[in-house]
């Protein structure tokens, strides 16, 4: 795609010929605050973060009178007010015919001062999408005058709320959340329609809404509601039906929204819906080779969560015998492991291979290190590769103690300690490859291009990694270590690995949320420290055989009476029921549409 270069001198004057109505034409002039522009060479279309290899830690600023192009798509669903941030611009330009500057002389143009439309949508393309993501957006955007309405919304609801986080912007939140409300409303109607409901504009819509509930995620309610949406692009999905592999666009959506699905699915036990997999062969089939060739790894790792999905939400409604559940996990977990070795082997290592490297002194990268990796989207298929073996071992874990009589002591002990071997090791190497999808990776390693994206998508391995650590570390340790006032912590306690580990874990998760501008991550953050229940499966070790300390951590009281902040949770099972319910009766209204329609379509 060709990048829209910055305005040369000669340009600039002419442009100084143009009448003041050129102000509010749809290429209009604007001048970026320097938080949002990082280099003057970037445009508005190109992410602020590079695959440069420089860390997203540098900060360079933008001289205040340098002009790029930004698209303004002139919607007029919405009023774009003009919105107050915390830097000043200055007013409009005005100039004339009879104010033509001198001859071979620059004109000193005025900047325009950019509407609130206009700095969501520069945002949300420099924040949100780069060569690897999203780039079709980029496309659909400099391919049409107008994009479609309910994706342009989309766009600038995520834009102003990403914006918002990281900005002190004058009513930001309230008309971030005005412009979701909106397209929410024209995605319900777009959904009705049987003819429009399969077209990408509606799955892009979809998914760009699931975002912004990660953005403005302030309650367990943002999770129902992104719960909601991941139901609801589930049937879209399946609407599509085999005719969305046809385009480029079309496949790409479909890999996301299953990733996303399958994280769902894993979260609460649900069976994964079997054309995830079914139409996998559809998919690849007008995929040129070499295509298929390099997603190859993502596809078989997509696979085995498809597997992995089922066994848990078989697990969990008692539909297979403890026996048959724990020979079908050791099988995904060997899988898994031959996964590793073949991804790692001479015909993948140019795409999908990493090493370690020496990062020291830097409060962003745990114990020193980190993964360098060859290609943007290895980070986070490795990480997702480490998770699902660390939920894989825990239920391995389950099933072994359900089984205790059919093993020794010594065979038991032999296991236990395999499992946390595992799980140990798997939390180490995502705190290894978390920093490269953050930018802290370092000048000599490959950073994310867009970070805020990858930052998403460290998330859940982030979490999983906490919880591993928390294991290690145990509830009085934890409870101690949590407590400021505390005078019981011992040295060793506050200097233990394992407690480094998790602090290191939280810094991350608040850093994506209070930098970065990813809400979700703190309410991911207050779930490791115990402020919010967990739903028993999330707890290390988790089941009806749990061992001493989850025990001794669920009948722990504060001396004031208070439930500990470290909380078993047999209530809360109940309570997240009854939000699925209140949440499919109060919430995702839109959803109804596309039900409807898949339903008429089977009929």
């Amino acid at each position: 795609m060709r990048e829209i270069q910055d305005e040369t001198e000669d340009v600039r004057a002419k442009a100084s010929k143009q009448k003041a109505s050129r102000s509010e034409s749809n290429s209009s002039l604007v001048v970026l605050p320097s938080s949002i522009r990082k280099d003057s060479s970037t445009s508005v279309f190109t992410p602020a973060f590079t695959e440069s290899t420089s860390s997203s830690d540098d900060t360079l600023e933008l001289p205040y009178r340098e002009q790029v192009l930004d698209f303004s798509f002139n919607d007029t669903s919405t009023n774009p007010t003009s919105l107050g941030i915390s830097r000043e611009f200055t007013g409009s330009a005005n100039f004339t015919n009879s104010q033509e500057p001198a001859r071979y002389v620059s004109p000193a143009i005025t900047p325009l001062k950019p509407t609130a439309d206009e700095l969501a949508y520069t945002h949300f393309f420099s924040s949100f999408t780069s060569s690897y993501h999203w780039e079709y957006l980029r496309d659909w955007a400099t391919r049409s005058l107008h994009l479609e309405p309910v994706v342009s919304l989309a766009i600038r609801a995520c834009g102003m709320a990403s914006l918002n986080n990281v900005e002190n912007v004058n009513m930001g939140s309230q008309y971030a959340r005005a412009l979701y409300a909106e397209a929410l409303g024209l995605l319900n109607t777009q959904l009705r329609d049987p003819a429009r409901c399969v077209e990408d504009e509606a799955l892009v819509a979809v998914s760009l809404l699931g975002y912004f509930e990660n953005l403005v995620c302030d309650s367990r309610e943002s999770i129902q509601s992104w719960k909601a949406h991941m139901s609801g692009a589930t049937q879209l999905l399946k609407l599509r039906g085999r005719a969305q592999f046809k385009s480029s666009t079309g496949r790409i959506l479909f890999r996301e929204t299953r990733a996303q699905i399958l994280i769902h699915c894993i979260w609460d036990d649900l069976d994964p819906p079997s054309f995830l997999w079914d139409w996998q062969h559809d998919l690849q089939e007008p995929e040129p080779a070499m295509l298929r060739y390099f997603m190859q790894p993502a596809d078989t790792l997509a696979r085995l969560s498809f597997e992995f999905a089922k066994l848990r939400a078989d697990i969990a409604h008692g539909r297979i015998p403890d026996p048959a559940g724990a020979s079908i996990c050791a099988d995904i977990d060997r899988q898994m492991i031959q996964w590793a070795s073949s991804t790692l082997s001479a015909g993948q290592a140019a795409v999908w291979n990493f090493y370690e490297l020496d990062v020291p002194d830097s409060p962003h990268v745990w114990n020193g290190m980190v993964h360098a990796y060859a290609q943007s989207p290895a980070p986070g298929v490795w990480n997702t590769y480490r998770v699902i073996r660390i939920l894989v071992t825990r239920s391995q874990e389950l099933l072994c103690r359900r089984l205790k009589h059919t093993f020794t002591n010594a065979e038991q002990e032999e296991q236990a300690a395999y499992f946390r071997r595992v799980r140990r090791q798997m939390t180490d190497e995502i705190c290894a490859g978390v920093p490269p999808m953050l930018g802290h990776a370092g000048p000599k390693a490959l950073n994310s291009s867009c970070p805020l994206i990858s930052a998403y998508s460290s998330v859940w391995p982030l979490f999983f990694a906490g919880t591993c650590a928390l294991e290690r570390i145990g509830p009085e340790c934890w409870e101690a270590s949590l407590s400021s006032t505390s005078e019981s912590t011992t040295s060793a306690q506050r200097t233990s690995a394992a407690s480094a580990q998790a602090g290191w874990v939280l810094g991350r998760l608040e850093h994506i949320s209070r930098v970065m501008g990813l809400r979700w991550a703190e309410g991911i953050a207050a779930v490791l420290r115990g402020d919010f229940r967990l739903h028993r499966d999330l707890l290390p070790e988790s089941g009806s055989d749990e061992p001493p300390w989850v025990r001794a951590a669920s009948r722990q009281v504060n001396e004031n009476g208070q439930q500990s902040r470290v909380r078993e949770v047999d209530e809360s099972v109940a309570d997240d029921a009854a939000s699925r319910k209140a949440s499919s009766q109060g919430r995702g209204p839109i959803w109804t549409g596309a039900a409807a329609a898949v339903n008429q379509r089977a009929v």
